[in-house]
């Protein structure tokens, strides 16, 4: 039955890949519905279908609840197809990661994470969770999708630093339709929803992971396995020519000091998100590297997130995420 889950990490792993490509991709050229990194993504998509078509026609490796949330997750996928083709016909080139139709794709895919990781959460129910085990991969593709929407941002960091340097490695297609380089490089969102986004979706990833497999390390190794392989896809972007992208180190910071505090604390919240948004700034500041664009100010809405995202989920009760229902329909 292990084997069953591998195949789900390779598939979810086939869209990791198409997904950095797609977003290094439509820096360089213009959208294009059969472009490589659309086959990667589809080859993973595709591989999950089996695996999901394999387990209605008889159920053996998951329960119901588990099946039908991939299900669902692969409708809305699905659904959002033709709405997204629809939506680069009228609008041509990708203004924004955070287009209403890519959320319809961050939707569905955390949905189909969820399902599969909550069916191995229990297959797995009579062994500790650990970070040895998939439960690092699941929670990484989690965090992936919920920090995809802001790779208009990193990957915008050194576009923009080579726009103004004259130095792109846009094609002239692109080149040619940009008026306004940082508003439509950075994808017309406010610069201060990134900072604000990533960490807020850090913090509650963070929490999400340990009170469900009640374990610290999880999250920090899934964050690391997260940074390693984006560093993988930059420096093989580099050596074919593609766009690169600012690798969001500081990420780890949040879930490494929940860890060193073992407790979902306001406190290791507070200190997380502060480290996390202070050392950025420093990188920031002093050139160490071409990072995403950063203002002071926000380190206020920063240390409210850190402090009010562990205070609400002592108020909040526990889901039935993990909970097992009748075997199988």
């Amino acid at each position: 039955m292990l084997k069953y889950y591998r195949l789900w990490v390779l598939a979810f792993l086939l869209k990791f890949i198409g997904s950095a490509w797609d977003a290094s991709y439509h820096f360089k050229y213009l959208f294009e519905e059969y472009s490589i990194p659309h086959i990667v993504n589809t080859l993973g998509f595709a591989l999950g279908a089996v695996l999901l078509i394999q387990e209605w026609r008889r159920s053996h490796h998951m329960e119901r609840f588990s099946r039908n949330l991939i299900t669902i997750g692969y409708v809305i996928f699905l659904i959002g197809i033709p709405l997204d083709f629809t939506y680069h016909i009228a609008y041509g080139i990708d203004l924004t990661t955070w287009s209403p139709t890519h959320f319809i794709y961050y939707i569905g895919t955390a949905m189909m994470i969820f399902g599969v990781w909550r069916g191995y959460f229990l297959y797995t129910r009579e062994i500790p969770p650990s970070w040895k085990s998939l439960h690092t991969w699941f929670a990484m593709f989690l965090l992936e999708c919920l920090m995809f929407p802001n790779m208009q941002q990193e990957n915008g960091a050194i576009s923009y630093h080579q726009y103004i340097q004259g130095k792109s490695i846009a094609s002239q297609e692109i080149l040619d339709l940009i008026s306004n380089p940082a508003s439509q490089i950075f994808g017309g969102i406010p610069e201060w929803v990134y900072p604000i986004y990533s960490i807020l979706m850090v913090a509650l990833f963070t929490i999400l992971i340990i009170r469900y497999c009640r374990d610290y390390t999880i999250p920090v190794m899934a964050t690391a396995l997260y940074i390693l392989l984006r560093f993988v896809g930059k420096a093989t972007f580099a050596a074919v020519g593609y766009p690169t992208s600012y690798v969001p180190i500081t990420l780890l910071l949040i879930p490494l000091l929940y860890l060193l505090f073992k407790k979902i604390h306001w406190i290791a919240g507070l200190t997380g998100s502060i480290a996390y948004f202070l050392t950025l700034f420093v990188i920031h500041q002093t050139n160490i590297l071409i990072t995403p664009p950063l203002e002071l100010w926000e380190l206020g809405p920063v240390a409210i997130i850190g402090v009010l995202v562990p205070v609400v989920n002592s108020y909040v009760k526990s889901f039935t995420f993990c909970k097992r229902d009748k075997q199988p329909a």
